[in-house]
């Protein structure tokens, strides 16, 4: 699959995936994992994330969790934050932001495990007291990708073949 297959293919999934976690209270995201190589996938995932910080707000650390409820090893690595005036939302729009606000850059990196070739699974993630270590670093970016979703009603399951 080509990158611009996969974009495609991930946006189709954030919009049709069951991404609601029952019996979980407060405030998550869910992250749609998609392998389209060929081969079963062990290792890091890692989502690439933009977003704004509100003045006074620091950078926290994060948890993730399988589709079972599981926490898996997750970092927040490579970490930047700069000022920030405005925020361009995903429809174009421009909105403005409270003075003291701040661009905060950084990759959620976390495990996955076993994850079969040309399929997604769903994970949770939320913000945490504190981060479970990775086994390992990536070195390169993983075969991996990840999309974050608001959590949903869908109607394709949490796990599930590309097809």
């Amino acid at each position: 699959m080509d990158e611009q297959a996969i974009e495609q293919l991930l946006d189709e999934l954030a919009e049709r995936t069951d991404t609601r976690c029952e019996g979980v209270q407060g405030d998550y995201r869910a992250l749609i994992v998609v392998n389209p190589t060929d081969a079963p996938y062990t290792g890091v995932a890692v989502l690439h994330v933009d977003m704004p910080l509100k003045a006074g707000s620091e950078p926290r650390p994060a948890a993730v969790w399988t589709p079972d409820g599981v926490r898996v090893p997750c970092q927040i690595l490579n970490s930047r934050l700069e000022p920030v005036a405005e925020w361009r939302m995903p429809d174009g729009t421009v909105r403005p932001l409270p003075d003291g606000s701040r661009r905060w850059r950084f990759d959620l990196a976390f495990w996955v495990e076993g994850l079969p070739p040309r399929s997604y699974r769903v994970y949770r993630s939320a913000w945490s007291a504190d981060e479970l270590p990775l086994p390992a670093l990536p070195a390169a970016e993983p075969p991996v990708r990840v999309r974050e979703a608001i959590p949903h009603a869908g109607t394709l399951g949490k796990e599930g073949r590309l097809d």
